[in-house]
This record gives C-alpha cells, structure tokens and sequence, in this order.
C-alpha cells in the first residue's frame, strides 16, 4: 500500500451534532439528489465502468432525463397521497415513515448507466432502463410488522388497477447464504408470505382484466447483494404509463450507511461523482492504486460488516433523534484509522456543508 500517500491524508474533526442534519430529504415527499440505484440495479449487477463513450451522450441523456420529469410529479402525489399521514414529524413522532424521497435519474448516471449496459440510443433507454424514476420509503421504525402494515396501502390501489406491481426483489445479505431460513429472515423487512400476499392481488388483478396471456409479477424473494444490503425494491407502474418507476424500501440506519456507501461506491467504480466531494474522494481513491488490493479488499469487507450492524440496531424511539450523527461500525480491519466509516461520513457531511455554502 503506498503508505505516504494514505497516512498524509487527514482525519476530519468531529462535526458538531447541530450542524449535521439530514440533508437528503424533509418530512413528507421531496425531490432529492440522486439514489444512486446503479449500485443494486433490477435484474442485473452492478459494472465497473470502464469507458463513458460506451453508452449514449451526455445531450441525448439530457433529453432523456427531462423527458422523465413528467411523470415523477405523478410519483410524488401518489407516494404523499397513499403514505404521507404516516410520516414522522414532531407532532407526531411515533409515526413508522422517517422520510419519502423522490428523484428522476440524472444525466451523468444515465451516461455512466447506459455505457455499462451498453445501450446505445434514446429508445433503448427509455425502453430497458427502469430507474429513470425512482422513490424511496426509510422508515423510523423497520421492523417487519410495522413495515407490512404500511406497504399494505398498496393493496387498495392495486385492486382498483390505479397501479401495477412489475416485479419484487428481496434484497438479502451475502452473509445470509450459509443461515438458517430463521436467521436468513431477520434482516428482511417483510415476510415472504406478506410479499406473495401483494403478488397475488396483482396476478388476480390481471386475470380478472381477462389478460389472453398470463401475467406474472417477477419476485426474487432473495436477492443476494454482495456488500450485504439489506432492503427491498419494488418495479411499480401506472397502467397508463410506458414505463416503469422503482421504489426502495428500507430502515433508517441501512439508509444511513447507504447514503456514505453509494459515494464510496461511485470512487471505488469510476462512477461520476459531484466535485464537492472531492476531498473524499481524495481520501478513498488511493484505494485503487497497483499494490492496494489486499487494502481494498479488507475495505470492502468492513463495508459489508457495517450494512449487518446497522440492520441489526434497535428501532428509533423517535424522531427528534434522528438530528444527531449516525453511529457505524467502528474500523476492524487493518487499515489507517482515517478509513473508518465514521470519519468518512464526517468527511462526506463536511463536504456538502461546504457546497451548500459555495452555491448560497
């Protein structure tokens, strides 16, 4: 490991608890920076990208991304309409829903998207790539009978054919693949009864459409993700829609380290990402030099024991909580002390803080 560059690197001080807020989203339903959902993408692994000029360019992705804007306006009211009652606020602190959050994919991903699967005009896009919209549901509280009662709110809609659920995928830890069914199921945030339960209303609902085919909702009910992210992803669509739309659904703490993991994933990738965070990127990279493998590696892992232990934590008790720093897994591996994820997120908050005050 080329250890004078790394140990040169600083370690950020603590930031102070009134200054790191959760920036991603407000009470009730908001448009938000991206998802990120290339790094757990529907029906396909996630790529090193290896070269932008692969997929389509950066105008064509401009159009295609404004030509999604429409119908996240449409998500936005159906999301606040079936799930806003629900959110947490200050006056109502026991409610389960943390957050709603909303975005339309942004040119740059869809670039990045499109070279890794290789499409290679607008229509391929639009016709394959079903995140262009995307929402996601965290909840304050992500234990599995608190999240079925909330997801069942979808089973009105889908019986009156206001929406049409494509398919499910039960995101599972690696870790999970040598446990008992038991201990497989602790980290899911609903039952695979209670997902074919929402299955079957949409496969009834076709039959009773007098559909000549059969159709069926595709439904992994474990879904392997390799850095041990716990969540599940729904492909929804409006009947008088062409395309689809996806909705993540997942805890409070899960989302905490997601929202660090998805830029160290984006560094570790070759991803594009905002120049605000350079300095953490400045940081991570090393990484990927010739001679850092075992480095790397070890980073991954660690990555991968944090996701565990923050699915294992205990429910939010409420909300006013939710204002103080998270709390990760503590550095483990053999690594300088400035790649503990603690101090990355700091690092990643401190680099927003200082964007926020470039643009005011």
């Amino acid at each position: 490991m080329n250890i004078p560059q790394i140990m040169g690197l600083r370690f950020t001080p603590q930031v102070s608890e009134n200054r790191v807020k959760n920036n991603s989203c407000n009470y009730g339903l908001t448009m938000t920076k991206p998802l990120a959902y290339d790094t757990v993408s529907f029906g396909a692994t996630a790529k090193m990208l290896n070269s932008r000029t692969e997929g389509i360019s950066l105008q064509v992705a401009r159009n295609v991304s404004k030509a999604a804007e429409p119908m996240q306006e449409k998500i936005q009211k159906f999301m606040n309409g079936l799930f806003g009652d629900l959110v947490a606020t200050e006056l109502n602190p026991k409610n389960p829903v943390l957050k709603i959050c909303g975005r339309v994919k942004t040119p740059k991903s869809i670039v990045e998207k499109s070279a890794t699967r290789q499409y290679n005009c607008k229509a391929e896009v639009l016709d394959f790539m079903t995140d262009l919209n995307g929402a996601k549901i965290v909840f304050r509280d992500g234990r599995k009978k608190v999240v079925e009662k909330v997801l069942s709110r979808f089973l009105q809609p889908i019986e009156k054919g206001e929406i049409e659920l494509i398919e499910i995928e039960n995101k599972r830890p690696k870790a999970t693949l040598k446990m008992k069914r038991s201990a497989k199921e602790q980290y899911d945030y609903a039952s695979i009864d209670f997902l074919e339960k929402l299955q079957r209303a949409q496969e009834e609902k076709w039959e009773s459409l007098g559909a000549r085919e059969e159709r069926l909702v595709r439904f992994d009910m474990s879904d392997i993700t390799d850095i041990n992210y716990p969540a599940i992803h729904f492909l929804l669509k409006f009947p008088e829609e062409l395309r689809p739309f996806e909705l993540m659904v997942m805890g409070k703490d899960v989302n905490d380290i997601k929202e660090l993991d998805d830029k160290l994933f984006k560094i570790l990738n070759n991803k594009d990402i905002d120049k605000k965070y350079k300095p953490l990127v400045d940081v991570v990279k090393p990484l990927m030099e010739p001679g850092n493998q075992q480095y790397l590696e070890k980073m991954n892992q660690y990555r991968g024991d944090a996701f565990l232990f923050q699915r294992e934590k205990e429910p939010n008790a409420f909300v006013g909580a939710l204002d103080t720093p998270p709390y990760f897994l503590p550095l483990k591996y053999n690594l300088p002390p400035v790649y503990d994820l603690n101090n990355l997120y700091r690092i990643m908050i401190e680099c927003e803080h200082a964007g926020k005050k470039k643009k005011s």
